[in-house]
């Protein structure tokens, strides 16, 4: 007699009692309890024979954003059977360098943690499922910054000597950084890759205004600034920009231009998933409403899928569907 059961009511159950939320944007305004460091959350015991797909939420978001998706992965059998999900809540209030260290960090700890010879299925052809900010995050750890990152921030800055080498050792780890070895393939979703103009909107620079780093955070940044910006000078540079997250996902921002362009690893295969809101324009000047086409868009590709949706696409079902898709592609690759 067939049977029917529930496999993500668990799932349903630890996001009602989470509080998360209310929790994301009290983090995002330095409220609150909160949050100073990335939590992976495994919604199964660990199963060294399953795959792992890792999800990235975006800005003033959580786990919850993924209630859809999770819940569609785990109703279809093929996909349970192959593959656990790992969810990353990660303080969206920090600038991107810091999360890419900080979450790469927590990623690699937990796989050491449950496989530490490295040796299970588990360990190897991750998927990484990255929405808006998540999206940016997620190339960034399996791209190559090579001197990229580094020249076009430093650049901006005449520094020599002993202040030179202090910033290498304390700026090294932030600027420069190689592919996630684990990661074999990406979905990266409505993820603004070039930035979007939209933080530089009236609306998203008050919002801006009103988020607060952590004081450790704001104390280390007083010391790289103290480091970048020379007192002495006749006339001394200035960090022209503040440090938060909003700001990072500006087009306007050094660091997402000096990133926009690195190379994801060739062992990478990626897909683009992105919503179009403007249905009158053409897809090249098309936006979802907060992120263009042209920032989603990357070349390279193995597939990219358009669907008519607002920013939150990852709640449509034709995003879904497609993410279903893919998932099914890798494990025929796969095997």
């Amino acid at each position: 007699m067939p049977l029917a059961a529930d496999f993500t009511a668990a799932y349903g159950l630890w996001l009602a009692r989470s509080g998360f939320a209310r929790q994301a944007l009290l983090t995002l305004l330095g409220k609150g309890d909160v949050l100073e460091s990335p939590h992976v959350y495994l919604l199964q015991p660990y199963d060294p024979n399953r795959r792992i797909v890792i999800m990235l939420h975006g800005l003033a978001s959580s786990p919850e954003a993924w209630i859809n998706v999770a819940n569609e992965v785990l109703g279809d059998e093929v996909l349970r059977r192959n593959y656990q999900i790992w969810q990353v809540y990660y303080p969206t209030n920090l600038p991107l360098p810091l999360n890419n260290v900080a979450i790469r960090e927590a990623i690699t700890k937990t796989l050491a943690h449950f496989d530490p010879a490295g040796t299970s299925v588990a360990s190897r052809d991750i998927v990484m499922v990255g929405h808006s900010m998540g999206g940016v995050l997620a190339r960034l750890m399996l791209s190559s910054s090579g001197d990229q990152v580094w020249d076009g921030i430093m650049g901006r800055f005449d520094i020599h000597g002993s202040r030179l080498r202090k910033a290498r050792q304390e700026l090294d780890p932030l600027l420069r950084f190689e592919p996630l070895p684990q990661v074999t393939r990406a979905i990266f979703i409505a993820a603004p890759h070039r930035g979007t103009p939209y933080a530089e909107r009236r609306v998203a620079r008050w919002i801006s205004g009103m988020v607060r780093l952590p004081v450790s955070v704001l104390g280390r940044f007083k010391e790289l600034t103290q480091l970048l910006v020379d007192p002495h000078g006749a006339a001394p540079a200035a960090l022209d920009r503040s440090l938060t997250s909003i700001d990072n996902l500006s087009n306007q921002s050094p660091f997402v231009q000096a990133a926009a362009d690195l190379p994801i690893s060739p062992r990478v295969r990626y897909h683009s998933i992105m919503g179009n809101d403007t249905p009158t324009v053409a897809l090249a000047l098309s936006s979802d409403g907060v992120v263009p086409y042209s920032s989603a868009h990357l070349e390279g590709a193995a597939s990219e899928k358009v669907v008519p949706s607002w920013h939150s696409v990852q709640e449509t079902p034709e995003a879904i569907l497609e993410i279903r898709r893919i998932l099914h592609e890798h494990i025929a690759a796969g095997s």
